[in-house]
């Protein structure tokens, strides 16, 4: 036997179960054989129907829509566990005689092919890339640059206070 489970709102686990041979109709009217009291729920909003292999839905132009599994509809086939909304009511359909969903073409997670990535840290001593140097070769090169500027400058210096002082003399 079909059911349907509101799972929201103010009706949240009010659940309807119809014979199998029979479709139903759902709505915010009273004369709906599902009723639901939600401005969102149009007054014919949609209908559940037998067809070959199961059961359909269709919308009944609804001023917010049906949807199954989240996507909008205009008509659908149902299977077992799909969440069905009706404006902003989401609801459920169980029942034996609701079939199940087509399995997917993927038979077990086994079945997956994988691929490994192996990463490795890098290793510190590696050559540099060239016209590049390491970090520590540049470092040494600027501080020997810099101390033989220094030297000259205190050299240049040296002999510009002799060359001033010495003529004096």
């Amino acid at each position: 036997m079909p059911s349907i489970t509101i799972l929201n709102g103010e009706e949240t686990g009010r659940t309807y179960e119809w014979s199998a041979g029979n479709g139903i109709r759902i709505g915010r009217n009273s004369a709906n054989d599902f009723v639901i009291a939600n401005a969102s729920v149009s007054g014919e909003h949609c209908i559940i129907e037998p067809c070959d292999g199961g059961w359909r839905i269709k919308d009944n132009d609804s001023t917010n829509g049906t949807r199954v599994n989240d996507q909008r509809i205009s008509m659908a086939m149902l299977h077992r566990n799909d969440v069905i909304a009706f404006g902003d009511i989401v609801a459920s359909i169980r029942g034996e005689d609701v079939p199940e969903s087509e399995p997917s073409n993927v038979e077990s997670i086994e079945s997956i092919p994988r691929t490994t990535i192996v990463m490795r840290p890098s290793d510190a001593t590696t050559r540099p890339v060239d016209g590049f140097k390491k970090k520590s070769e540049s470092k040494k090169l600027f501080n020997v640059i810099i101390t033989l500027s220094v030297i000259a400058i205190i050299a240049l210096g040296a002999l510009l206070i002799v060359k001033l002082f010495g003529s004096n003399a």
